[in-house]
């Protein structure tokens, strides 16, 4: 769903007059919901790790202790949310690179001669930092989230705000719809709170669905379900 889109049906549900363009619009209500919206992307997408915004980032490792602001690494046309932890791989040697390690542990690290058989990270400054210096020239990769909640129409530039009515929503559309409903009727002074219950309702049911959830298993079971799938007969 688009920004125009989103906004017209919005206002067709609200009884408001449907508005012909978003963005560069003069008229104050229709102005008001721009903001709201991007209200609604912004604290929707800070909600949870969703995996729509959740991507991949590689880097080539120098033999420095840091190896660059987060910013570099993930490249200009991304904004970093936070790092998923437990994610970084040296694809090099197929090791994990341990952390993150809190200030304390870190700086007792650097007042002695540290090593170690893998390596650890902190971030620090929005900054990489690997000890000991890994060689260079290693691929290290980590998956992130970004605060880029939108992409542009052909799906090639990423945005945290709306610039153009044709940028596309990357979140669920039907919770974008409610959400900017309710915040509209709490603006205006409206009842808003069964559109609030009814929001809050779908996107804790999206967090319970969203990127599939991995199998808990509560009992003694010797053998997951995963290991027992049959082979195909002849193979």
């Amino acid at each position: 769903m688009n920004l125009l889109e989103l906004v017209q049906d919005v206002s067709d549900l609200l009884g408001i007059p449907r508005p012909a363009s978003v963005i560069g619009s003069l008229d104050a209500g229709t102005r008001q919901l721009l903001q709201l919206a991007n209200r609604e992307g912004r604290e929707l997408s800070a909600r949870y790790p969703w995996q729509a915004l959740t991507r991949e980032a590689t880097f080539t490792t120098i033999a420095t202790e840091s190896q660059g602001t987060l910013a570099s690494i993930i490249g200009a046309t991304q904004t970093l949310r936070s790092v998923v932890n437990d994610t970084l791989w040296n694809r090099t040697t197929g090791e994990p690179v341990c952390g993150p390690r809190d200030g304390r542990t870190w700086q007792a690290y650097k007042s002695q001669t540290f090593t170690s058989p893998l390596a650890e990270y902190r971030i620090r400054g929005d900054s990489l930092l690997m000890l000991p210096a890994p060689t260079a020239g290693e691929t290290i990769a980590f998956e992130y989230v970004s605060g880029s909640w939108l992409t542009d129409s052909v799906g090639t530039t990423y945005r945290s705000a709306f610039a153009v009515d044709t940028d596309v929503v990357l979140l669920d559309a039907e919770i974008m719809r409610v959400g900017l409903e309710w915040r509209w009727l709490q603006r205006k002074g409206f009842e808003y709170a069964e559109s609030f219950a009814s929001y809050e309702r779908m996107v804790a049911d999206a967090m319970a669905r969203d990127g599939t959830k991995p199998t808990i298993i509560m009992g003694d079971n010797s053998v997951h379900a995963e290991m027992a799938i049959p082979r195909l007969i002849g193979s």
